[in-house]
C-alpha cells in the first residue's frame, strides 16, 4: 500500500494486511523502557503536537480554508512520522482472525466516549474497546484510563463480543501502539470516534486507514429496504429514489462491511480494493 505495508507488511497475507502478520502481534515487539529511562518530553512527541494541531485545523475549517489545508497536510505528516498510533478500518471477519493472533485479549472503556460524551463505560456489560496484547497485563499502572478494569477474554468469548458489536452497527478499526505492534481493535461510531470524525470531518488520515475491501451492491438481489444506508458510518451508501436500490459510492466506502453483514438478501460483497485499478491507492 504504500507507507503502511513498507512499514508493517509481509507480502505473504498481501498488499494492507500487516494486521494478519504473526510477526505484529510479538510480544517481543512491546517496548519496556529500561531502569530510569523517562518518555519524550510532551513537545518533542509527534502524536502530542499533532493533537495541538487538532485545535488549530477545527478552528480554520470554515474560517480559512487555505490555512485549513496547510494544517492538515502538516498534522498528517506528524502522524506518519509518529511511532505511537496508526489505525486501519478492517470487516469483522478479519478482526476474528486478529482475535485468534492476539494474547491476551481483554475488554474495556472507550476514552473516546468519555472525551466526547462524557459517558464512562464502568464495567464488563458495558465495555465496548478491545485491548490486545502483553500490553493488557499492565493496566493498573493508568488507573486514569482503565478506572473500570479490564475483563480478559478467551479468543471465542471476543469473536462474540465483536459480533456483538458489529450487529449494534459499530465499525472495527485496528490500532497499533508504538511501531507496528498491534495493540487493538476499536468498536467505534461516526458520532463518538475520534479517529473516524478525525478522518471524515477533517481528512486526518493516519488513525483511520480504509480497510482493504470495497462494498458492492448486486442491483438483482437489492431489495431496496435500506437497512445498509442506517448503518453506514462514513455516508457512502445512498437510496436511489428512481431504481429503490441502494448504492455504494465507492471513493467513499471505507471497506468497514457493516453494510454486507446486515444485507437481509446477501446483496452486498466485499471487493479487494488492489483488484480495482482507481481505489488501489485510495486509503
Amino acid at each position: 500500500m504504500n507507507w503502511v505495508d513498507e512499514a508493517f507488511g509481509d507480502p505473504e497475507f498481501g498488499e494492507g494486511r500487516w494486521y494478519l502478520n504473526p510477526k505484529n502481534h510479538s510480544r517481543q515487539m512491546y517496548k519496556v523502557k529500561k531502569p530510569g529511562e523517562k518518555p519524550a518530553a510532551f513537545g518533542s512527541d509527534p502524536e502530542a503536537q499533532s493533537g495541538r494541531k487538532m485545535g488549530e485545523i477545527m478552528q480554520k475549517r470554515f474560517t480559512d480554508p487555505e490555512e485549513f489545508e496547510k494544517l492538515v497536510k502538516e498534522a498528517n505528516a506528524m502522524k506518519e512520522k509518529s511511532p505511537f498510533q496508526i489505525g486501519q478500518v478492517i470487516p469483522l471477519e478479519e478482526a476474528k482472525r486478529v482475535a485468534e493472533l492476539s494474547y491476551p485479549v481483554a475488554s474495556m472503556s472507550c476514552i473516546c466516549r468519555i472525551g466526547a460524551r462524557g459517558h464512562e463505560e464502568r464495567n464488563e456489560h458495558e465495555y465496548s474497546c478491545t485491548g490486545l496484547g502483553v500490553g493488557m497485563l499492565k493496566w493498573e499502572r493508568w488507573p486514569e484510563r482503565y478506572k473500570g478494569g479490564v475483563n480478559f477474554m478467551s479468543p471465542e468469548e471476543t469473536k462474540e463480543w465483536l459480533t456483538k458489536w458489529n450487529k449494534k452497527g459499530m465499525v472495527h478499526i485496528i490500532m497499533t501502539f508504538g511501531g507496528s505492534y498491534v495493540g487493538g481493535i476499536c468498536n467505534c461510531d461516526y458520532p463518538d470516534c475520534g479517529m473516524i470524525r478525525n478522518r471524515v470531518d477533517y481528512g486526518i488520515t493516519p488513525g483511520c486507514l480504509k480497510s482493504p475491501w470495497v462494498a458492492t451492491v448486486d442491483f438483482d438481489d437489492c431489495n431496496g429496504c435500506g437497512v445498509c444506508v442506517q448503518r453506514c458510518q462514513f455516508g457512502a451508501i445512498k437510496f436511489e429514489v428512481t431504481t429503490e436500490k441502494t448504492n455504494v459510492d465507492q471513493f467513499k466506502c471505507f471497506g468497514c462491511g457493516l453494510c454486507e453483514t446486515a444485507c437481509p438478501t446477501e446483496a452486498i460483497d466485499l471487493l479487494d480494493r488492489e483488484s480495482l485499478p482507481a481505489l488501489k491507492e485510495v486509503w
